[in-house]
């Protein structure tokens, strides 16, 4: 029988008014437990920004991987129902702790590193541009669907070498990955479609292995063959993770801070007169309107006293980052969007061993397209009242539908 919440962390309310929402919580019950988005299973959410920074780094007693925290039987209850090919999106680093976590880790480090990505910005900027070549003389267009998606979907398909052309089937793969499957109609479908995703990498390393060019799944299938220990698994559910991470953080912070610059104008004012401003920008959009807006799950390894407090030995525990990003207690004037902030520290990326790797080419990707959108755009703004838009329903992420935005006089 469902338990009820006393807090609605999943309805589309609650997504339009998430930060008030998580200023309760921060200030009643900063930990508090209460079922997860299926009515049942119990999860302990952490708000505060200290709070949520000690999870982050805490790799010995909150973990990722639950064999480390759960019984076999508490294993094979969390594994059952899930389809067969499950396991070949699962086993990733994200997934991993300890000296597991880094070995999966090391494989991609070179490729994401700040000096390689910026390799990349003439190519970011000529897709970017391609983009905006595409809906100038329109004068309106959706900016998730015809810059904030294709921009970073395009790079992360140049980079690992798959056909762009499929980015559309990405898109539906990647949406089945983060958006819950709540009972056997919904789980029939994502078992559906994740086999389709699986059966076409397997084309696609076979292809590889007999072309192989100069791009990451190239890369990692040397690896493999070359005798490392990196599974058939790992090597699906690592090329997924890069797919699937690696546009959908962008995308939502593409969207967050367009919408955030286009809802204070005086914010835009200034970097429409100094765009050098705009890396730094992106620092203090990322804190006010996080892309990541909680953690994936972790489980407590041990029994943990936390703020009087038992967490036990197997519970669940999510830190919700866009809670963090806004605490007064760390950020004065939290709910204000100030470019002028001197202090910036946000955990929008993570924090600790799990930092997000992809980092760099989303801070990167978004700084190439808001310069570009206000370079070409002028007089960017809303086509739609701001109450008319809506939310993904996807728990991780905070993510706009669409951003229906108009140019021009």
């Amino acid at each position: 029988m469902a338990v009820t919440r006393k807090y609605d962390l999943y309805s589309d309310e609650f997504r339009s008014t998430s930060y008030e929402t998580f200023a309760r919580m921060r200030a009643e019950d900063p930990i508090f437990c209460q079922p997860g988005i299926d009515g049942e299973t119990m999860i302990w959410f952490f708000t505060r920004y200290e709070d949520v920074v000690a999870v982050l780094l805490d790799d010995d007693r909150f973990v990722r991987d639950p064999a480390r925290a759960l019984t076999a039987e508490q294993l094979e209850a969390l594994s059952g129902g899930m389809p067969e090919s499950f396991a070949f999106i699962d086993q990733h680093m994200l997934n991993r702790d300890g000296e597991d976590h880094r070995r999966l880790r090391r494989l991609v480090t070179k490729a994401f590193t700040p000096r390689m990505v910026e390799q990349l910005r003439p190519r970011i900027q000529e897709i970017a541009d391609e983009l905006v070549d595409q809906v100038e003389a329109r004068g309106e267009m959706d900016l998730v669907d015809e810059v904030a998606f294709p921009l970073p979907i395009t790079v992360i398909a140049e980079l690992l070498g798959i056909p762009v052309a499929d980015r559309d089937r990405f898109r539906r793969w990647s949406n089945a990955i983060v958006t819950p499957a709540l009972g056997p109609e919904a789980m029939a479908d994502f078992g559906a479609q994740m086999s389709e995703f699986v059966a076409y990498l397997h084309d696609l390393f076979e292809r590889r292995r007999s072309e192989p060019g100069d791009d990451l799944v190239s890369a990692l299938l040397q690896v493999r063959d070359g005798g490392d220990t990196l599974s058939e698994q790992e090597l699906s559910s690592m090329v997924v993770l890069l797919i699937v991470a690696g546009h959908e953080t962008t995308v939502s912070l593409i969207g967050n801070a367009v919408l955030a610059l286009l809802l204070h104008p005086d914010a835009r004012a200034e970097l429409d007169h100094d765009p050098a401003r705009i890396p730094d920008a992106i620092e203090e959009l990322l804190r006010y309107d996080s892309p990541v807006e909680r953690t994936l799950t972790r489980w407590a390894a041990t029994e943990v006293e936390v703020d009087g407090h038992t967490i036990g030995r197997g519970d669940l525990v999510i830190a919700i980052l866009g809670s963090a990003n806004r605490d007064a207690e760390r950020f004065p004037d939290a709910d204000v969007l100030d470019l002028d902030r001197a202090d910036t520290k946000h955990v929008a990326f993570g924090r600790g061993s799990h930092y997000c790797l992809g980092a760099p080419l989303a801070r990167l990707e978004t700084e190439v397209a808001l310069t570009t959108l206000l370079r070409r755009l002028p007089g960017l703004r809303l086509a739609v009242p701001e109450e008319s838009l809506t939310w993904r329903p996807v728990p991780l992420f905070r993510s706009l539908v669409s951003l229906p935005v108009a140019w021009g006089s």
